[in-house]
């Protein structure tokens, strides 16, 4: 994956505990385009990179800017602390080019958009760029509180239904997504982006409704404790095919730590099975998925997997290395 080192040109609080980055190129140049739901990642001073949502669709043409928004999170990895506390204007960052995990579906009759906290961020890119085309859209948006949250006065006004849920207003109740989704079209499609409790209660209750895997899309921002806790996962061996090498993972190791100790570069930024840079072809092995960003189907086939949180289900896998 290639970086680019960018100015952040403008900085802004969007809410409590959310600031808002705008990077530019240092000269001005016009920046790679993208659709809405691709992320970039920024590649920190203190050695830690993380993926943000970029919040101003470019409907895939070149753009002066990239506008990203990063909450506080409490507590911190180590990513949004930082950059709450050190970034300012005419900082440079090492940014990468547009990654989307989570694109729209272009043939799409209906669009449903559900959002929690942060979460806001790809979804709220989602709603212009379906206003722009002329399409239609819903938006449910819950948080913790109106302060809380980010972009509630630059909501598109063309929402078929917007409806909002803060916590605080409701007597401290999380929302009822079965509530929020009971009109729901089977031939809409769902884009989820918020807590894992959110969108395991929006999976539950589109399924309950016959809703198709095919039509619910997820995206995350952090990986499950499942996902990045390795210290009871068994040994297995990766054959790379190429060279016919092959690279043992030891009991509590990581793939992806593995082909870095047998001097395997494989390109990675969060290695937790969220940013997708670390995907790899599976020639052979059935694999344990343990990424947050593979469709059911895609997982299902068995045909990729992200080596910085996923493993073999059984002693061995080939991958197209």
């Amino acid at each position: 994956m290639d970086f680019t080192e960018l100015v952040v040109s403008h900085r802004r609080s969007v809410a409590s505990h959310v600031i808002e980055l705008t990077l530019t190129h240092p000269s001005g140049d016009l920046l790679p385009g993208f659709f809405a739901g691709a992320h970039v990642n920024l590649r920190l001073p203190n050695g830690i990179a993380r993926a943000y949502s970029l919040i101003n669709p470019s409907q895939g043409l070149p753009t002066p800017c990239y506008v990203v928004a990063v909450a506080h999170a409490a507590p911190s990895r180590g990513g949004s602390a930082w950059i709450h506390a050190n970034v300012e204007p005419a900082q440079q960052l090492m940014v990468s080019e547009p990654v989307n995990h989570f694109g729209l579906e272009p043939s799409a009759a209906e669009v449903w958009l559900v959002a929690g906290g942060i979460g806001i961020t790809p979804l709220l890119a989602m709603a212009h760029e379906r206003q722009q085309q002329g399409k239609a859209w819903r938006l449910h948006y819950a948080g913790q509180s109106r302060a809380h949250a980010a972009y509630l006065d630059a909501l598109p006004n063309g929402a078929t239904d917007l409806q909002l849920h803060f916590d605080d207003e409701q007597g401290g109740n999380v929302p009822n997504m079965a509530q929020a989704l009971r009109n729901l079209p089977p031939s809409a499609h769902v884009y989820c982006c918020g807590p894992a409790a959110m969108m395991q209660a929006v999976r539950e209750a589109a399924t309950a409704m016959g809703h198709p895997a095919s039509a619910l899309h997820f995206e995350s921002f952090a990986a499950s404790t499942d996902a990045t806790d390795h210290s009871t996962d068994e040994p297995f061996e990766i054959e790379l095919s190429r060279s016919g090498k092959v690279v043992q993972v030891a009991p509590g190791q990581s793939a992806l730590d593995a082909l870095e100790e047998a001097d395997v570069i494989v390109p990675s930024v969060c290695r937790e099975g969220v940013c997708g840079t670390c995907e790899c072809d599976v020639l052979d092995g059935d694999i344990e998925h343990r990424d947050s960003i593979l469709s059911d189907a895609e997982k299902a086939a068995n045909q990729t997997m992200m080596v910085c949180v996923s493993r073999a289900k059984g002693a061995r896998l080939v991958l197209d290395l």
